[in-house]
C-alpha cells in the first residue's frame, strides 16, 4: 500500500518466511502488501541484510519549489514591516504560494497587530460630578418599537433606566428629568454621544439646540459630548446597558412589554442596592454613595 511505512520487524519476518520458501505472491495475498513492494524489500534485504529493511525517506532529492533558509529569513524580515503576502512576493520575485508556505513555516501567517494605545481609565471624585447617559433599541414584543434609556453615575455607578415608546429629544428630555429627580444628589455634568436626540452638533442646522440640551442649560448642568467615533469614552453606560441585557432580559426573557418594564425595575433595585460591583471592590453602588456622604465633612 502506497504511503504506509511498515514496521521493520514485520518486514524482517516476511523476508525470513520468503527465505524459507514462502512465495512473495502468497505473502502479498496474506498481508495485503503489493507484490512489487515485497520484491523491493527482498532486493534490499539481499543487499544489506536487516539494515536494508529500514524505512527510507520519500522526500525527493531535488525540490525546485523550495528556496531554502535564506529566502525564509528574507520573507520573515519583510513580514516584520507589516508587508502583505502579495507585496513580499513582488519585492522578492517569487510566487504568492511560496511566500504563503514560508509564512506558515515561520508561524507568521497573521500580520503583527499595531500596538494599541494604553487604556486611560478615570473615575470622578464624588457622586453627581458626571453622569453618563445613552439609549438603545429594544426588540419588538407586543408593542411597536421601544427604546431603553439608561444613565449611570461615574463615581458611585448608581444607575437609572427607563423604557420609552419613542426615540426623540422629547423622550430623552423626559428621561433626563427622571434621572435628576431619582438620583439623591445634584448632577454637575452629563455626558452623551452626538445623537440627534441629544445635540444638533452635527445636524444640518448645527446652530440649533435640542430640547434635551436646553433642559441641561436651564438646570445649569454641563453637557459633555464625546468625540465622533469614540464610544469607549462613554463606555460605563454602554457596559451598564450590556449588563441589563446579560443579567436581566436574557435571564427573564419577557414576552410582553409590561413584563419587560417590571423585570427592568426589579433588576435596577438589585443592581443599585445588592449587586456587588467589581470596580467598587465588591460594594454595591448605593453602598459606595453612602460611604462617600458618611465620610464627607458636614
Amino acid at each position: 500500500m502506497r504511503g504506509v511505512a511498515h514496521n521493520p520487524i514485520l518486514r524482517a519476518k516476511l523476508m525470513a518466511w520468503h527465505e524459507r520458501g514462502v512465495s512473495l505472491a502468497a505473502l502479498s495475498a496474506q498481508f495485503g502488501i503489493a507484490r512489487p513492494v515485497l520484491s523491493r524489500w527482498w532486493a534490499r534485504y539481499r543487499e544489506a541484510d536487516l539494515m536494508g529493511l529500514q524505512p527510507r525517506s520519500r522526500r525527493p532529492q531535488h525540490s525546485p519549489t523550495h528556496y531554502g533558509a535564506a529566502l525564509d529569513a528574507a520573507i520573515g524580515e519583510a513580514r516584520t514591516f507589516g508587508w502583505g503576502v502579495q507585496r513580499i512576493a513582488n519585492e522578492l520575485g517569487v510566487g504568492h504560494g511560496t511566500v504563503q508556505r514560508a509564512l506558515v513555516r515561520l508561524g507568521r501567517q497573521r500580520l503583527p497587530r499595531a500596538p494599541r494605545p494604553p487604556v486611560r481609565r478615570y473615575e470622578k471624585t464624588r457622586p453627581g460630578e458626571l453622569v453618563h447617559l445613552d439609549f438603545k433599541y429594544l426588540p419588538v414584543l407586543d408593542r411597536p418599537r421601544e427604546f431603553e434609556f439608561a444613565a449611570i453615575d461615574d463615581y458611585s455607578r448608581e444607575a437609572v433606566a427607563r423604557i420609552a415608546g419613542e426615540r426623540s429629544t422629547a423622550a430623552a428630555t423626559a428621561f433626563l428629568e427622571y434621572v435628576l429627580t431619582t438620583l439623591p444628589y445634584p448632577v454637575t455634568a452629563v455626558m452623551t454621544d452626538n445623537d440627534l436626540v441629544f445635540t444638533m452638533r452635527f445636524a444640518h442646522q448645527a446652530a440649533g439646540i435640542t430640547r434635551f440640551a436646553q433642559a441641561l442649560r436651564s438646570a445649569g448642568i454641563e453637557h459633555r459630548l464625546i468625540p465622533p467615533r469614540r464610544p469607549q469614552l462613554n463606555g460605563k453606560v454602554e457596559r451598564f446597558i450590556k449588563t441589563i441585557d446579560d443579567e436581566c432580559f436574557r435571564v427573564v426573557q419577557p414576552t410582553r412589554s409590561t413584563a419587560r418594564v417590571g423585570a427592568l425595575a426589579r433588576f435596577l433595585a438589585y443592581y443599585n442596592h445588592a449587586r456587588p460591583h467589581q470596580s467598587l471592590g465588591g460594594a454595591s453602588p448605593v453602598e459606595r454613595r453612602q460611604r462617600y456622604f458618611e465620610a464627607a465633612p458636614g
